[in-house]
């Protein structure tokens, strides 16, 4: 019988500046991503709030555009 475990390396052990470039390199995906999904949200408020109001379309030289009235 064993009383210990063996301890299995899956890779090379990091510096501590490696470990603070990775998490930087991560913190600034999650930034964006979280940067984007506000946009997206702030844009999809946006268009809920517009579309109460009263909103027309022109058909100019081919193209319908949305033209809200004040």
């Amino acid at each position: 019988m064993r009383k210990h475990k063996n301890v299995v390396m899956g890779r090379k052990a990091e510096s501590i500046y490696t470990a603070m470039k990775n998490n930087w390199v991560k913190q600034t995906k999650q930034e964006k991503a979280c940067e984007a999904r506000q946009r997206i949200e702030s844009f999809e408020e946006q268009m809920k709030r517009s579309a109460a109001s009263k909103a027309g379309y022109a058909y100019i030289n081919g193209i319908s555009m949305p033209i809200l009235s004040a």
